[in-house]
This record gives C-alpha cells, structure tokens and sequence, in this order.
C-alpha cells in the first residue's frame, strides 16, 4: 500500500474527531475562526487531511499551554509569515550562491595575478627605478614613456 499524501483531503469530520480527539463542534468553531480549512466537496461535505489532523494538535497543544482562540490564530499566522519568509531566505541564498562562487574564484585569481606582479617585481628590479610612475628617469629629470 502507497503512502496517502500528506495534503489529501480524506477524513470525514467524525474520523478526524476520533483521530485528533476533538469534538466534531469543536472542529466547526475552528473553521469558523480560520484556524482550519477543511476541503468540501461538491456536496459541501467536510474532508480533512493528513496536514489537517496535524494543524488540530498544534491547536489542541497550544490551548493546552493556556492560549485562547485568538492567541492562536496569531502563532499560527506568525509561524506561516516565518515559513514563508525562512523560505525566501532559502531562494535567495540558493540564488546568490553562483554569484559567491564568481566572486570567490574573482579573488583567488586577482591573488594569483597580484603574487606573479610581485615575482616579476622582485626578479627584475631594473623594471622600475622606485619613481612613483614606475618609468624610468632621464638625467634632466624628465620622465620618459
């Protein structure tokens, strides 16, 4: 047998009230306060889902540490904004992540290209004279080009 999805509506209200141990009434009272959105068929008949029975025990455990209906919807409402937003930090790194590897091998190259200058900057001191546009000098005192 195939694992149900998570998502998919299949309860009726009288087995999500014996699986979560939540009077069917009660479960009306927290659709109505937008605390769950059970799927309705074209009959209007409730279906709850996998996702369903585990939002009624995050409700149930948060009654249960002394919270009313309305302290509940806004948890709930702050942990969905949260999800949404850790998700977009996720899009975002995952986003910059080729533009860190560009700049990364960006400095590893200019590195590479500042140590061979500074090879060739020791090998051959003639290149400069020490004057500060590295040209050398004539005897007057006239930079050459």
């Amino acid at each position: 047998m195939s694992e149900l999805d998570p998502g998919h509506a299949v309860y009726s209200i009288s087995v999500a009230s014996e699986l979560s141990g939540v009077d069917p009434q009660m479960l009306r009272v927290y659709e109505q306060r937008g605390l769950l959105t059970p799927f309705r068929t074209d009959g209007g008949t409730r279906r709850y889902s996998r996702d369903d029975l585990d939002r009624i025990s995050d409700i149930t455990s948060l009654l249960g540490d002394g919270l009313n209906l309305a302290g509940i919807e806004q948890v709930l409402r702050l942990r969905e904004t949260a999800r949404r937003l850790a998700d977009q930090v996720g899009e975002l790194r995952a986003a910059g992540e080729p533009h860190r590897h560009e700049i990364r091998r960006l400095r590893r190259e200019k590195r590479a290209l500042q140590a061979e200058l500074d090879k060739r900057d020791d090998l051959d001191p003639a290149i400069t004279d020490g004057s500060p546009t590295g040209r050398e000098t004539t005897h007057d005192g006239d930079a050459e080009s």
